[in-house]
């Protein structure tokens, strides 16, 4: 059993240490993370939904507007985006790395109500009859292809030949576009508009505004608030920082006083920090400065549960037991403690979630990922490795948790 426990502890060692070689040097596991934008820089904003005649706001119109504004965000190939609903008329989002947001907030906030009209102003058609928009060049002009659906494509044959001959006026919010005259009846459901676009970028922007349909909803700038990505930057060096010494400290201060057990911390957890970054690159979580607290309130935690547990073997040696008895029963004792610990704090971490927004959700979904994880350490790293060392026989079981 000595020999096996020695192999077993050893053989941990070296597949840690390769495993934070590999996350830190060949394939950096923090590069791979997503950050938020206090991290990385851009704007946020809030838009506040105002009725119009005919679109109230209501739960319907503002899912729909939810569903449109992350098409739009999407479209604009912004990185780690976040729009949240808040209450029951504001959409608030973060766009990270967003350079020019005065722009982009234009861009985003577009009504985009498509109407070709009759050349009396009766309309014939809107966006909801197509189906595709796509910007091109032709003959050396930025133009927007239209296509439209099945309703669509036979409303626009029925009015090309209603109006042949005839100037078929479009509107793009409320602006007149063009008015191009009806030369043959178009049955295929194609169309072409012009526009007077002067990039290929604003034809481009305008055929996704299309793509995304029309705000059932006005939207209103609330508030705009830009982070430079140099604070950014500084963020993240700071956050780097702070949490290398952190995590040395506590590494050595856990030594020193707990000795050979303190090792077996150091152990737990950096398989902890090992676990609890790859559990936010699975799920795809943006990191921001709330949720690196959460992060490391919850080493905190971890750490307190390893304290709890050589506090109980410490005892249970003091009191004269055996190794694996002193190990046994110390374990049994102190898993109580850290299991009310761990249950209290992720049910307070779940109410935060779901009651709270934005940065405390954050905050609250990097706290509750790391209880989980901080358990599970505790009852599958911790609880197992100490056996390991109590069954080794390297050292007096009094000199190992004693001191």
């Amino acid at each position: 059993m000595r020999q096996r426990s020695r192999v077993q502890f050893f053989a941990l060692i070296a597949v840690l240490l390769a495993a934070i070689y590999y996350f830190t040097m060949v394939n950096p596991m923090a590069s791979h993370l997503r950050y938020g934008l206090d991290l990385k820089g851009g704007v946020t904003a809030t838009y506040q939904a105002e009725p119009s005649p005919g679109a109230p706001v209501n739960s319907n119109t503002m899912a729909r507007a939810m569903e449109i504004m992350n098409f739009r965000v999407n479209a604009l190939g912004v990185s780690e985006p976040l729009i949240e609903q808040v209450g029951n008329n504001r959409i608030t989002m973060d766009l990270p790395g967003v350079k020019n947001p005065e722009q982009a907030l234009r861009y985003l906030g577009q009504t985009s109500q498509l109407v070709i009209k009759s050349p009396k102003g009766a309309v014939l058609l809107t966006g909801a009859d197509l189906s595709n928009a796509q910007a091109a060049i032709v003959n050396g002009s930025y133009v927007v292809n239209l296509t439209f659906n099945a309703r669509g494509t036979q409303l626009f044959r029925e009015a090309t030949t209603k109006y042949l001959g005839q100037p078929l006026p479009i509107y793009l919010n409320g602006k007149l576009v063009e008015a191009p005259y009806v030369k043959s009846v178009i049955a295929n459901g194609q169309a072409q508009m012009t526009g007077n676009f002067t990039s290929l970028k604003q034809a481009q922007q305008t055929a996704l505004l299309l793509q995304s349909g029309a705000l059932p909803v006005n939207l209103k700038v609330l508030d705009v608030r830009t982070v430079s990505a140099t604070l950014g930057a500084a963020s993240v060096r700071a956050s780097k920082i702070a949490a290398m010494i952190a995590v040395a400290l506590i590494a050595v201060i856990m030594v020193v006083w707990y000795r050979l057990s303190g090792f077996v911390a150091d152990i737990a957890l950096a398989i902890y920090l090992l676990l609890i970054l790859g559990a936010l690159w699975a799920i795809h979580a943006v990191i921001t400065v709330p949720g690196i607290a959460g992060i490391i309130l919850s080493v905190g935690m971890a750490v307190d549960a390893n304290v709890i547990i050589f506090s109980r073997v410490r005892e249970e040696i003091i009191n004269g037991k055996t190794p694996r008895a002193s190990v046994a029963a110390g374990f049994r004792h102190a898993i109580r403690a850290i299991l009310d610990s761990h249950v209290t704090t992720f049910v307070s971490s779940l109410i935060l979630f779901y009651l709270g927004s934005g940065e405390v959700r954050g905050f609250a979904l990097t706290l509750m990922i790391g209880t989980v994880i901080s358990l599970f350490t505790a009852v599958s790293v911790t609880g197992v490795v100490i056996r390991w060392v109590a069954d080794a026989g390297w050292a007096k079981v009094r000199q190992v948790f004693v001191g």
